[in-house]
C-alpha cells in the first residue's frame, strides 16, 4: 500500500521534518574553535595580514626634509621637464609626507594624486613604479576611517594590475594579494551591512587564481604557496562567520521551499555553508598539495614551516591527533637541519589559535583610548585547552573584564608545547592580554 500525501499542510511538515533530520545528521565539527585575535589578543602579538595602519607616514630622511627643499626639486624639474617631467613623482611623494607629517592630509592627498599622474603619463597606467605611492595613498584612507572611498580605490589597485588574469606576473600577483587581504579586513571592520557576498567572492577568487596558477609552470612556487596561504586565511574567517548558522540550523521558516523564493544572498549563503561544512578537508587538501610541491625542493625548513600550519589547522579544529602527526614532522625536519632554536621558537611554548591573524584587526591608537591590560596565570594541557586560569588588573575597576577574558581565554586552542617528540602540559604561564571591544 502507497501512502499519498493529500494535503499542502502535510507536505510542508514532512518537508519540514525531512529537512531538519538531515541538519541533525550532519556531523557537528564546529565545537571548540574561536577566533583568537577578534575579541583579545596577547600584549606585542601582531600580524602582517591584519593591515597596515601606521598613523605617520613611513620615517626615512627624505620624509624629514624641510617642505622648501621638496618644492625648489619640483620647480626646478618642472621648469627642465615641464609639469610631467618623468622624475618629478619622487619629490612629489615626498613632499606629499612631508605634509602628511604636519597633519594636512588634503595636500598630502593632492601631491600623492600627482605624483601617480606623473607615473602614468611617462610609465603607462601599469607601472609598478605607482604601488609605493597607491600603498601610502590607500593608507590615508585606511587611517581617517574612510572605508567606502578604500574600498572603491582597491577595487581599481586590483583592476589595474590584472584584475586576476594572466600572466601572473610577480606585480599582477602581489596586487591580487594585497587586495585579497583588503577583502578579508574588509570584513573585519564590517563595512557591509551583510558580508555574505564579500566572503564568498573573496573565496571564490583566490580559488580560482589557485588553480590558475597551479597550473602556470612560469609562476614560481613563492606565489602559489601565497595564494594557499591566503585562501587559508579565507576559510578561517568563513568558517568563524557562519558558525552560528550551520550549528544552529534547522529551523524551516528560515529556507525557501521554491526556487522563486530564493534571492541571490540566499545561494551565497548556502554556498558558504557548504564550503564550511567542508573547510576541514578543503584547508587540509590545500596545504598537503602545497606541501607536496615543497617536499620536490627539498627545502625542509620551508616545509616544517608547512607542516606547522597543517598542523594548526588540525589543532584549530579539534583534532588533536591528526595535528600532532603534523608537529612530528615539524620536530623531524628541525631536527635533521639542526636548527634548534627555529624550533624553540615554533614548539617550545603554547601558542594561541591561529596563529597568523586571520582574526585580528589592528586599529590606530585615538586620543582618549583607555587600554586595559590583563595579565592572566594559567596551565595549558598537552590538547591545547587553557585552565587554572589566576588574573591581575591595575584598577580593580577592571574586574569585570578579567572575568570576560577568562571566559574567552578558555574557548581558544593552543598548538601545546612540544619536547622529545611528544606533546606536553605546560604549567603556570603568565602572559598580557588585551581586550579588543
Amino acid at each position: 500500500m502507497v501512502s499519498k500525501i493529500n494535503s499542502w499542510p502535510e507536505f510542508i511538515a514532512l518537508y519540514s521534518t525531512c529537512i531538519l533530520l538531515l541538519l541533525l545528521a550532519a556531523p557537528t565539527v564546529w565545537a571548540g574553535k574561536n577566533a583568537y585575535g577578534e575579541a583579545f589578543v596577547r600584549v606585542g602579538h601582531s600580524w602582517a595580514d591584519s593591515g597596515p595602519v601606521q598613523g605617520q607616514p613611513p620615517s626615512d630622511a627624505r620624509a624629514t626634509r624641510d617642505d622648501g627643499q621638496y618644492q625648489h626639486q619640483v620647480d626646478e624639474l618642472e621648469g627642465e621637464g615641464g609639469p610631467y617631467a618623468e622624475a618629478l613623482a619622487e619629490p612629489l611623494t615626498g613632499l606629499g609626507r612631508h605634509y602628511r607629517q604636519k597633519g594636512d592630509i588634503g595636500e598630502a592627498l593632492r601631491l600623492y594624486r600627482r605624483a601617480l599622474h606623473v607615473v602614468r603619463v611617462n610609465d603607462g597606467l601599469y607601472s609598478e613604479r605607482q604601488m609605493p605611492i597607491l600603498r601610502e595613498l590607500l593608507d590615508i584612507y585606511r587611517v581617517n576611517g574612510e572605508l567606502e572611498l578604500l574600498d572603491n580605490r582597491y577595487d581599481y589597485y586590483f583592476r589595474l594590475y590584472g584584475n586576476g588574469q594572466p600572466p601572473y606576473t610577480d606585480v599582477r600577483l602581489r596586487a591580487a594579494l594585497a587586495y585579497l587581504r583588503w577583502q578579508r579586513e574588509a570584513v573585519r571592520l564590517e563595512i557591509d551591512e551583510d558580508d555574505t557576498l564579500r566572503i564568498l567572492a573573496m573565496y571564490q577568487l583566490n580559488d580560482k587564481l589557485q588553480k590558475s596558477v597551479a597550473a602556470d609552470s612560469s609562476v614560481a612556487l613563492p606565489g602559489y604557496r601565497d595564494l594557499v596561504l591566503s585562501q587559508l586565511r579565507n576559510l578561517y574567517l568563513l568558517e568563524d562567520r557562519f558558525a552560528s548558522t550551520v550549528q544552529n540550523a534547522g529551523l524551516a521558516p528560515s529556507t525557501p521551499l521554491f526556487a522563486d523564493s530564493w534571492n541571490q544572498e540566499d545561494f551565497s549563503k548556502k554556498r558558504l555553508e557548504l564550503i564550511q561544512r567542508g573547510g576541514l578537508s578543503r584547508g587540509a587538501g590545500m596545504l598537503q598539495a602545497l606541501i607536496d610541491r615543497t617536499a620536490a625542493t627539498g627545502d625542509r625548513t620551508e616545509l616544517a614551516r608547512l607542516y606547522l600550519e597543517l598542523g594548526d589547522w588540525y589543532q584549530w579544529h579539534g583534532n588533536d591527533s591528526l595535528a600532532g602527526e603534523q608537529y612530528q614532522q615539524v620536530v623531524q625536519l628541525l631536527s635533521q637541519e639542526n636548527q634548534p632554536d627555529l624550533l624553540q621558537q615554533w614548539l617550545g611554548q603554547p601558542r594561541e589559535l591561529p596563529d597568523n591573524g586571520a582574526f585580528w584587526l589592528s586599529r590606530p591608537d585615538r586620543e582618549g583610548d583607555r587600554q586595559v591590560v590583563v595579565s592572566v596565570r594559567y596551565d595549558v594541557s598537552a590538547k591545547g585547552r587553557a585552565s587554572n586560569m589566576q588574573t591581575i588588573v591595575s584598577d580593580p575597576a577592571d574586574e569585570g573584564l578579567a572575568s570576560r577574558l577568562k571566559r574567552k581565554l578558555a574557548r581558544i586552542r593552543f598548538r601545546p608545547r612540544w619536547v622529545n617528540g611528544a606533546a606536553e602540559a605546560v604549567l603556570q604561564i603568565q602572559r598580557d592580554y588585551q581586550l579588543i571591544d
